[in-house]
């Protein structure tokens, strides 16, 4: 932000009458001056301006894209003065808060994001392009792939899962124990997850039926306890096969 501390002296534009082009470039290095010396993020701007340029010499950067690079800063710190510029003579004509004076300022912060944003994207696209760079990425050791979890592994996964999942939905609708009741069956859901991690697993129709029975059976058994009602039981049920079906599709194919 602009600091009246470090105001024009008044008798600092006295006697300037038709500045000369060497006054002129001396007062527009004072402007630049002053915002370096009052404006915490010119400062940063310039520094990172400096880590760009080192950055593109060491990578051999060719120069169609350093006058990029050098474009996008220079926007970046046109974008950062007109700002501070604003800011000062907002501060100097206006006396307390003016919701008018708060659009100038913000604007003007957006324009400075704006151009900082672009700077961004320049500076990505040119380094993610440089030949050096790419040979360093393409040179990278290739990532072994994860190793597949065994089916019991898959089945202790979704049933912590579905223990998060029942305990926040019961905590949300302030119904059940983590044990008992609730808008949503956990053995339902525990049962079902078993099932469909059988059937997955094993192939085989026999096994797959009574695993299915089991399950219903489960489901049942919390209806007739009138610990659940049929769409809560039902919910519990769906909850566990879903999650099954996408552990086992996720992991085994």
């Amino acid at each position: 932000m602009y600091s009246t501390d470090n105001q024009l002296k008044p008798d600092d534009s006295k006697g300037r009458g038709k500045p000369s082009v060497v006054r002129s470039v001396k007062y527009a290095w004072e402007g630049i001056l002053f915002c370096l010396e009052t404006q915490r993020h010119m400062r940063i701007h310039f520094t990172i301006v400096a880590l760009v340029l080192l950055a593109a010499w060491t990578l051999g950067v060719g120069l169609t894209h350093f006058l990029h690079l050098f474009t996008a800063m220079a926007v970046v710190l046109v974008a950062e003065m007109i700002n501070t510029a604003l800011e000062a003579t907002v501060e100097l004509v206006v006396e307390g808060y003016d919701a008018r004076a708060k659009v100038v300022k913000d604007v003007a912060a957006g324009a400075v994001l704006v151009a900082s944003a672009y700077g961004l994207s320049v500076a990505i696209l040119v380094f993610s392009t440089t030949p050096r760079v790419v040979a360093v990425f393409a040179n990278l050791p290739e990532v072994p792939p994860a190793p597949a979890l065994n089916v019991m592994q898959v089945v202790t996964s979704g049933a912590v899962l579905l223990g998060i999942f029942i305990t926040w939905l019961k905590r949300a609708t302030g119904r059940g124990s983590f044990w008992r009741g609730g808008v949503i069956s956990g053995h339902s859901a525990l049962g079902f997850l078993a099932a469909v991690a059988i059937m997955l697993a094993t192939h085989d129709l026999a096994i797959m039926l009574l695993a299915l029975a089991l399950a219903a059976l489960l489901t049942q058994s919390r209806i007739q306890a009138r610990i659940h009602t049929l769409p809560e039981a039902l919910l519990g049920a769906l909850a566990g096969a879903l999650i099954g079906f996408l552990l086992f599709i996720w992991q085994f194919n």
